[in-house]
């Protein structure tokens, strides 16, 4: 399964008698791009925000498009899908 997580927050929900209770949860897009939310122990919190994806725009050098991203602080590189695509047609022509 894999998950694409885009916040790790705290959520503010009143009980019955008007306080704020907060609990911690992870805002994720799910294998299908549907966007999810999920309850997570407080002990997690700095593991998530390690894990969390940023939306990066970039322009593809070689073919000039524009194409958006998902990018961890880890994982800083952008491969364009147009090209990737153009350049296995070509690979398995030979």
């Amino acid at each position: 399964m894999s998950e694409y997580i885009i916040s790790v927050s705290k959520r503010h929900k009143n009980n019955h008698a008007g306080v704020k209770n907060g609990t911690w949860a992870i805002y994720y897009y799910d294998e299908y791009g549907k966007m999810q939310t999920k309850r997570i122990n407080p002990l997690l919190i700095w593991y998530y925000k390690l894990r969390k994806r940023h939306r990066v725009k970039g322009v593809c050098s070689e073919c000039g498009r524009e194409i958006h991203f998902l990018t961890c602080w880890y994982d800083k590189k952008m491969e364009c899908p147009f090209c990737l695509d153009e350049f296995y047609d070509e690979f398995e022509e030979y």
